[in-house]
């Protein structure tokens, strides 16, 4: 995978709370998303995929960062002092946090591709 999560930071508002990602090869984050899961204490799965970030297309090279801020904000990018590397500020938007402050979530990162499309009739 092009993509790795190396980090979940967690916080007690949206604003606080962000994923980091770093491209471990050149791609496009179209095609990627960040998904939650949460488990019971036993461990069984409670609720899969209950919120759902759909990356846009952009492109980041080897060992450039994507943070998936929580909150709410507008994409941008920042180098770092030395030019070498780009982070890639994305938001999902959430007014609420999502990640679960009592732990138990995981994070997961996803690659899909279409698999069906069907066009969808006017109503009649």
């Amino acid at each position: 995978m092009s993509l790795k999560i190396i980090a979940v930071v967690n916080g007690k508002t949206a604003s606080e709370e962000y994923v980091r990602i770093q491209a471990q090869a050149d791609t496009n984050a179209q095609g990627y998303a960040v998904v939650d899961r949460t488990f019971d204490q036993d461990g069984t799965l409670s609720n899969e995929f209950r919120h759902i970030y759909v990356f846009h297309k952009f492109d980041v090279k080897k060992f450039d960062w994507v943070r998936l801020h929580t909150g709410p904000g507008t994409y941008s990018t920042a180098q770092n002092k030395e030019k070498t590397v780009t982070t890639h500020h994305v938001y999902w938007g959430a007014k609420e946090c999502v990640w679960n402050n009592n732990g138990g979530d995981k994070a997961s990162l996803i690659r899909y591709t279409i698999v069906n499309i069907v066009d969808v009739p006017a109503v009649k």
